[in-house]
């Protein structure tokens, strides 16, 4: 049976391809990107996507010469609406970058000796297939460990780690979003998107988002906050700037979030103050619930929190009433202490009750 060879360029084909029904898929008949205007072959607008981060915000480059010379916002993307941010428009430096790799390395000398060989993408994949297959001989695919940088090759990578039956693989999710993306998967069978444009009552937990990442979702928060007044109410033993812009901080005890979260639980459940026709359509379980977070009292939630319990209850109630435009917020970089992936379901029952 003859085998098809995967040379670099049809690789690239493939991947590129591929990426573009994603994004098609993802956005249906929307236009996504704007389409670039031409006024010579030196000179022009190409429209592209930053990969900094987890939101692929559209940008518009602006080509002189054969150069990128400056990204602008692309204000057709209904994700990202007309926004980049400074890590975004810093992307420019990243592909001019004078120690940019822009070929495959291999080691001669001894590690740390800083000694490496330029070579072709050819000898590259010998290199590294001949490589994996004797460790993977001698002592098996969990010997490898597959660890991918942040964009759109992420998924490529992460395929071809399982491909080769390793269970080692390390992602940007790893240390960010795995516990948010299981336990709400877990509650939901997906990751919901957070309302934060038209919410009324905003909860979060150590997600500093008035200065550690800039987003379309953070804007949604200073505007929700700022121009809407929303009310916050921020969990972090640090006082931050989302801090200072809070209606209200706790310097929460570093890794009891999942008992303020339970006692909330409690409250709500304790009052009948659930939604009762959705808790009735839509879930299971609520009986065990209900039963489960009795022994979680405010109380016993102010030992372990060091957060009153006559604030806890407050709070309860105040989200409650403000139901459904409360939401307690996931935030980003989630992966902090052994209970973050209960403490992220709690977080996503507390939102769906």
């Amino acid at each position: 049976m003859g085998t098809t060879r995967m040379d670099r360029r049809l690789f690239l084909k493939a991947a590129g391809a591929t990426a573009g029904a994603v994004a098609t898929t993802q956005v249906g008949c929307l236009k996504y990107f704007k389409k670039g205007r031409s006024a010579s072959t030196d000179n022009r607008e190409v429209p592209t996507t930053c990969e900094l981060c987890p939101n692929k915000c559209s940008a518009i480059a602006v080509v002189e010469g054969g150069f990128v010379k400056k990204l602008n916002p692309n204000p057709e993307n209904p994700k990202s609406r007309d926004m980049l941010c400074a890590r975004g428009n810093a992307a420019i430096r990243q592909v001019y970058d004078p120690d940019r790799l822009k070929q495959p390395m291999i080691r001669v000398g001894a590690r740390g000796e800083g000694k490496w060989k330029p070579v072709s993408w050819d000898e590259a994949f010998d290199f590294a297939a001949k490589k994996l297959s004797e460790v993977k001989e001698k002592h098996g695919p969990q010997a490898s460990l597959w660890s991918s940088t942040e964009g759109f090759q992420e998924v490529f990578f992460k395929n071809l780690g399982l491909a080769f039956g390793s269970p080692n693989i390390v992602r940007h999710p790893t240390l960010c979003l795995a516990s948010v993306n299981l336990a709400y998967s877990a509650t939901f069978g997906t990751v919901p998107s957070f309302d934060l444009l038209n919410s009324k009552f905003v909860i979060m937990s150590g997600a500093n988002r008035f200065e550690s990442i800039i987003t379309p979702d953070t804007m949604d928060l200073i505007g929700g906050v700022m121009e809407r007044k929303a009310k916050l109410v921020y969990l972090d033993p640090r006082f931050t700037v989302t801090a200072a812009k809070a209606d209200e901080w706790y310097p929460i005890k570093p890794g009891t979030d999942l008992a303020f979260i339970l006692a909330m639980i409690h409250v709500i459940i304790k009052e009948g103050r659930q939604s009762k026709d959705f808790v009735a359509a839509y879930t299971t379980g609520f009986d065990q619930l209900a039963e489960h977070v009795k022994q979680y009292t405010p109380e016993w939630a102010e030992k372990e929190t060091e957060i009153p319990a006559k604030d806890i209850v407050r709070i309860a109630r105040e989200f409650s009433d403000a139901a459904p435009r409360s939401l307690y917020y996931a935030g980003r970089r989630s992966s902090w202490y052994q209970n973050d992936f209960q403490m992220r379901r709690a977080q996503a029952i507390l939102n769906a009750i």
